[in-house]
């Protein structure tokens, strides 16, 4: 029976990995999106530039502010492209399947407790343990 708790405690240690994993990742992301909102007020304020540099002069400063529009532009798209990227992170896969390592353990621990006369109704805990444990700690299940 200790070992079915043993297993059970490893898949929430697991389980906590992934989602700092997941947490890490989103993080990244929101860094990129904000990278791309910033590009995308430097290519707003370079369009306003812009349109300045046309009504003042006819041609010399509208390519030179054309040119920093644009690289604004490219920043600003890849900055979308690497925040829009979904991988799942080594990290975050190595922790999920250390969770279901687990609680496969702690399952079959269990009914082989039943086996046994020590106690089905510890087995049968940690079954429920197992099964309820998202649910107790408030998180959900992905």
């Amino acid at each position: 029976m200790l070992r079915t708790f043993s297993l059970v405690g490893m898949a929430a240690q697991a389980e906590g990995r992934r989602l700092k994993a997941r947490a890490n990742a989103t993080a990244t992301r929101m860094a990129f999106y904000a990278a791309a909102g910033l590009m995308g007020l430097a290519a707003f304020v370079m369009l306003h530039v812009l349109g300045w540099y046309v009504a003042r002069s006819s041609f010399g400063p509208i390519a030179s502010a054309l040119i920093v529009l644009v690289v604004d532009l490219v920043l600003a798209g890849i900055c979308v492209l690497l925040a829009s990227r979904h991988t799942t992170a080594r990290e975050e896969m190595e922790a999920q399947a250390v969770r279901n390592v687990a609680l496969t353990g702690a399952a079959q621990s269990a009914i082989s407790g039943f086996t046994t006369k020590a106690g089905p109704l510890m087995a049968l805990g940690g079954i429920v343990l197992a099964a309820l444990w998202p649910k107790l700690r408030g998180g959900r299940r992905a």
